[in-house]
């Protein structure tokens, strides 16, 4: 046994068997450690080194951020500031073993204090989540795979019906309109009553706790007693834990319920079709619509930088200026293998809006940019493109009187820059 961690317990001062509680530490199924009051490591389980990989003798002394995990988390200080000022604290971190490899970890850090009150270690106990996470990544990435699939599958099969730039006319917008809006119909529907069936339960559960802190607290003043024998039952039955994880799991559904909300309200915004063809429309809200739905081909292998400036509304069907921005982002995202960086920008300058959207993916050779815009031309594998978006894209900003233009630096990335005018009546087409 370390004698760090004997001199641990002994200070304890409790009736607890030592030798039965080192035990119990040491063969514990959860990653278990023991600060000193300034966070370094004084004893570490077994189970921390089987996990992690380093030796006792590697990480006594050391620091706990050893695992890099508490360096990457967001709630760092949030974490030291709580357990500093003596409450428990919980959250997840991503840790790093020895050999590199990264896992997750639900830990619980609580403060060890002395008879004075005074802190003097802290307790980390952790619980491997990696399968955990793996799954809900996979969860994740299967349902942006399959609502991707879907939307491709549909821009696909507007693409393929003739080799004109009329592909995109108003009775195929109509149908994918009809499509997305029922499908957004089906989903609003039963969403709403589990936002407001929640909602009421979180109402309900905190009167019934406030009931319960009530009634608990006239019964140790009235009926000591009575207190008394209920006691070992309540913690029993865990009772301060049910109600904590209780609120944590309403909280939870109530913003993944807000999520599915915002997915369906950027899907009937995208295929609405009980709106005229031509309509006034602010741009950064057709561009923000945009990124929310192809959302899930960015996320995965790139940031997005948004710079949007001021608009005067623009007399345009919003659809087809949707279609051109999901072209482009795609496109962009397509040609960043990971860590990209994509960047939307919207300007008003003189009689004209600008839309640049910027990657910095692998960029198209000189020889290519000039047919870029040319039907059934792509530099993808073949069955990885129809060579029709960027095509279509160029009759649709034509057709608001618009101009669209690319740079491009092979391995370095591209810039699309739409130009399309407040007036195009008064420019010729």
């Amino acid at each position: 046994m370390d004698k760090t961690l004997q001199d641990f317990v002994d200070q304890l001062g409790t009736q607890v068997d030592t030798v039965l509680l080192l035990k119990a530490v040491e063969q514990s199924p959860a990653t278990i450690f023991i600060t000193d009051s300034v966070g370094r490591i004084i004893y570490v389980n077994s189970k921390f080194v089987e996990v992690t990989g380093y030796a006792k003798n590697e990480v006594l002394g050391r620091d706990a951020r050893i695992l890099k995990g508490m360096g990457r988390s967001s709630g760092h200080k949030e974490m030291w500031s709580e357990i500093s000022s003596g409450r428990q604290w919980k959250g997840d971190f991503h840790n790093k073993k020895k050999n590199g490899e990264y896992f997750w970890v639900r830990a619980t850090i609580s403060p060890i204090m002395d008879h004075e009150g005074k802190i003097t270690n802290f307790l980390g106990m952790n619980e491997d989540i990696t399968d955990r996470k793996q799954v809900e990544e996979a969860l994740e990435q299967s349902v942006a795979e399959s609502v991707q699939m879907a939307t491709s599958l549909e821009f696909l099969n507007a693409e393929l019906k003739s080799t004109q730039s009329q592909m995109l006319q108003r009775e195929k917008m109509a149908s994918i309109g009809q499509l997305a809006a029922g499908v957004a119909h089906e989903i609003n529907n039963p969403i709403g009553f589990v936002s407001s069936n929640l909602r009421s339960l979180d109402k309900y559960f905190k009167k019934l706790t406030d009931y319960l802190v009530l009634l608990e607290k006239n019964i140790q003043d009235k009926v000591p007693e009575t207190w008394q024998e209920i006691k070992p039952e309540r913690k029993k039955l865990k009772i301060d834990f049910m109600l904590e994880d209780s609120e944590d799991l309403i909280t939870e559904s109530l913003d993944g319920s807000e999520r599915v909300r915002k997915i369906v309200q950027n899907l009937k915004t995208f295929s609405r079709v009980d709106q005229a063809e031509e309509q006034w429309v602010d741009l950064n809200t057709c561009l923000e619509n945009t990124i929310g739905i192809v959302w899930n081909e960015i996320k995965y292998k790139s940031k997005l930088e948004k710079d949007l400036g001021d608009l005067p509304d623009l007399n345009c069907n919003p659809q087809e200026l949707s279609q051109v921005f999901t072209n482009i982002l795609i496109n962009a995202a397509q040609a960043i293998e990971k860590d990209g960086l994509i960047k939307v920008r919207s300007r008003h300058e003189e009689e004209s809006i600008i839309i640049t959207i910027e990657d910095n993916g692998s960029g198209i050779a000189e020889e290519h940019l000039e047919r870029i815009f040319e039907p059934f031309f792509t530099t993808k594998a073949v069955g990885e493109g129809t060579g029709l978006g960027m095509s279509i894209s160029y009759e649709i900003i034509k057709k608001h009187g618009g101009n669209i233009h690319i740079e491009s630096d092979l391995g370095k990335g591209s810039i699309f820059t739409i130009l399309l005018p407040l007036h195009p009546e008064e420019q010729s087409l």
